[in-house]
């Protein structure tokens, strides 16, 4: 528990208060300036100090104080001291490192007790170089039960998330942890041998929008119809029923025509995000897509906005954003054309990345349970894209095609050397055709490139696709095991 001191004092009280994000054995960004903030009584002198360092401000007239810290750098355990004229605030146990955020839906929530061997991985962990700040919501938003007044009442002033602050990896306190954010951080502490840190604040069933603020949507001409209409009848707006029938149903006590709830527009930005902001961090995990995979168009926007938005927010204008693409199941239609369009934003949305994971699916659990390979994946992108570890750590993603009488060269972009299939059988997964028509057809290996033979029956447009099923049994994959992304390219004057 971080100490407080009172000092004796005959003038006004300070009232000093530090944003919850700080606190006894978190992890600061090395080598980053490092904002600080919190509130007192206007116009009171802040100190903030951290090992030989300390800078000083003031409060404005709302009480409202920030000031930066310089650089630091990787060493023992420190203390930041914060203190006005009667009070003293210290955080003991600080460690200098890396930190990520690690934000999105139910995938990104699932904790590791209910996860693949993740009770078992979960007792293993111990490691006091790995820091977890989970922000956990207070109340559940799976399709079962209604919100009580109380707990609607809590939504309405935004008390949404509870925390116990910054904890070390430990066997209890991992178990109930996003296994994700957990293998994340696990993988990038062994390679890098430096602290991690890892907030965590996914929201299940969440959809892009709540992500966003309110200032951000209404900037958009076709999302501030999102903001503009009441929440619970966005679905002429492109929202899905089924979210907003279980939203509603949470919500059916309130009689407050204004009543808030986690999926709607902004709600999560403003009890996730904004207490956080500006927080240093080196980049951010996200695993979300599922709540919006029946408008591939309009999520595109949206997460383009997202990404954009929080870059500001941070004041980095290239945070790394990495993100999974959805994964294999059954009965999900929209699934593999959403695929396609999270693969196509890699190219819109600058430094960005996307890990793979349909190989890891489950027909009928939208929450498959191998959650391992998913953070791994991560971290072997951040560590190749963020920290220059390694040379391969994405997934071959589709380049062009190019054609020659009745064949056709398929090349990628990514790590492709060394593709093979995953079971060493034949690759399956290519398809050819025309509007709702599609053939499988055969491929074989060229080196870095998938030669395929088309039948003469397709003489004019054409389109080619891979892994183009809700659920995918596509094998194609690179040196180390990391599937070809889902895609689609239409071909005209075959």
């Amino acid at each position: 528990m971080f100490l407080v001191v009172l000092i004796s004092c005959s003038q006004e009280p300070s009232n000093l208060k530090v944003a919850t994000i700080f606190g006894d054995n978190m992890v600061l960004q090395q080598e980053q300036m490092l904002p600080i903030w919190g509130t007192a009584s206007p116009n009171t002198e802040i100190s903030v100090q951290i090992n030989n360092t300390t800078v000083s401000t003031k409060t404005n007239a709302s009480g409202q104080w920030k000031l930066t810290l310089p650089k630091q750098h990787l060493g023992p355990p420190t203390k930041l001291i914060i203190s006005t004229k009667d009070t003293l605030i210290e955080y003991s146990n600080i460690l200098i490192g890396e930190v990520w955020l690690a934000s999105g839906q139910s995938n990104m929530h699932l904790d590791m007790s209910r996860t693949l061997h993740g009770k078992e991985n979960a007792q293993k962990a111990n490691n006091p170089l790995i820091r977890i700040y989970n922000m956990k919501p207070t109340y559940p938003t799976g399709k079962g039960g209604i919100h009580t007044k109380e707990e609607l009442k809590a939504l309405n002033t935004n008390q949404y998330f509870h925390t116990k602050g910054w904890v070390s990896a430990t066997p209890k306190s991992i178990e109930y942890f996003s296994a994700i954010a957990y293998y994340f951080a696990e993988k990038l502490q062994n390679e890098l041998k430096v602290p991690i840190g890892i907030i965590h604040n996914a929201v299940p069933g969440s959809p892009t929008e709540s992500w966003i603020a309110h200032s951000i949507l209404k900037q958009d001409t076709e999302l501030s119809k999102l903001v503009n209409t009441p929440w619970k009848e966005n679905e002429k707006n492109g929202v899905g029923k089924v979210l907003l029938d279980i939203a509603k149903k949470q919500v059916s006590l309130s009689k407050d025509s204004l009543q808030k709830h986690p999926w709607m527009p902004a709600f999560c930005y403003e009890n996730g995000i904004f207490p956080i902001k500006e927080f240093a961090m080196k980049g951010i995990i996200w695993y979300q897509g599922e709540s919006n995979a029946g408008n591939p168009v309009l999520h595109e926007k949206l997460l383009q906005k997202m990404v954009t938005s929080w870059r500001n927010d941070w004041k980095q204008k290239e945070l790394p954003f990495y993100y999974v693409q959805l994964t294999s199941r059954e009965d999900r239609p929209t699934w593999p054309a959403f695929r396609d369009s999270q693969r196509r934003l890699l190219d819109i949305i600058p430094n960005t990345g996307m890990v793979v994971i349909t190989d890891v699916g489950d027909r009928q659990d939208t929450h498959a349970k191998r959650k391992k390979p998913v953070g791994e994946r991560l971290a072997l992108l951040a560590l190749g894209k963020t920290y220059h570890k390694t040379q391969v750590y994405e997934s071959p993603l589709f380049n062009k095609i190019e054609r020659k009488d009745n064949e056709l060269l398929i090349s990628f972009k990514g790590a492709t050397k060394g593709l093979k299939t995953s079971d060493n059988k034949d690759i399956r997964g290519f398809e050819i055709g025309r509007d709702s028509t599609f053939v499988k057809v055969d491929a074989t290996i060229s080196g870095e490139k998938i030669k395929i033979k088309v039948p003469s029956v397709f003489k004019d447009t054409l389109v080619v696709r891979y892994a183009w099923k809700s659920y995918t049994k596509a094998n194609l994959v690179n040196s180390i095991g990391l599937p070809v992304s889902t895609f689609s390219t239409e071909l005209t004057g075959f």
